[in-house]
């Protein structure tokens, strides 16, 4: 339950954004390419906490979360708008940064916007910390299987999860592609 709340939270903000992280990229098998310097300006202020110039991977933005925040801003869309056909397998890849003595999870879900109290149909954490270097940016990723039972109308989330430590936790170019 706690997880549905999150994610819900995590969506409800994001939502603002997510047409500014989505590219119109010539690969069809991309659906997600983010490097989050288009969503500055766009973020109202109280929400804007999550979205730092501090480090970045590649242009001037990265998403952060720290002892003061437990959950970044988020990406949700409609797995149906994001590819015409049924989307089996996922391919989620992003830079990680992390600082000594923190841990996070970048983490995945698909939802029934139908049943927003409803448990997640899927919920993926990749966690950071098992593929990161202390103090340098790194490339993690993972290939998720998708429920068979999923609809077009079903919700993609993205988001990052502080896990352990206060000390920042940094992503960057975020990119879901399907997966044959």
């Amino acid at each position: 339950m706690k997880r549905t709340f999150i994610f819900l939270g995590v969506a409800a903000s994001f939502a603002i954004v997510s047409c500014n992280t989505e590219t119109n990229s010539p690969d069809p098998n991309v659906l997600v390419d983010a490097n989050f310097d288009t969503l500055a300006g766009w973020i109202p202020e109280s929400m804007s906490g999550t979205l730092t110039r501090e480090k970045a991977h590649s242009g001037k933005y990265a998403l952060k979360v720290d002892g003061t925040h437990e959950y970044s801003l988020g990406y949700i869309a409609p797995l149906g708008s994001l590819s015409g056909t049924r989307i089996k397998k996922i391919k989620v890849s992003a830079w990680a940064f992390l600082t000594a003595n923190t841990s996070a999870s970048l983490v995945v879900t698909v939802g029934n916007p139908a049943t927003p109290a409803a448990k997640s149909l899927m919920w993926e954490g990749i966690p950071l910390e098992k593929s990161a270097i202390p103090g340098k940016w790194v490339a993690v990723s993972k290939v998720i299987i998708l429920p068979e039972n999923i609809l077009p109308t079903y919700m993609l989330g993205l988001y990052l999860w502080r896990t352990g430590g206060t000390l920042p936790v940094y992503i960057d170019d975020l990119r879901v592609t399907i997966e044959p």
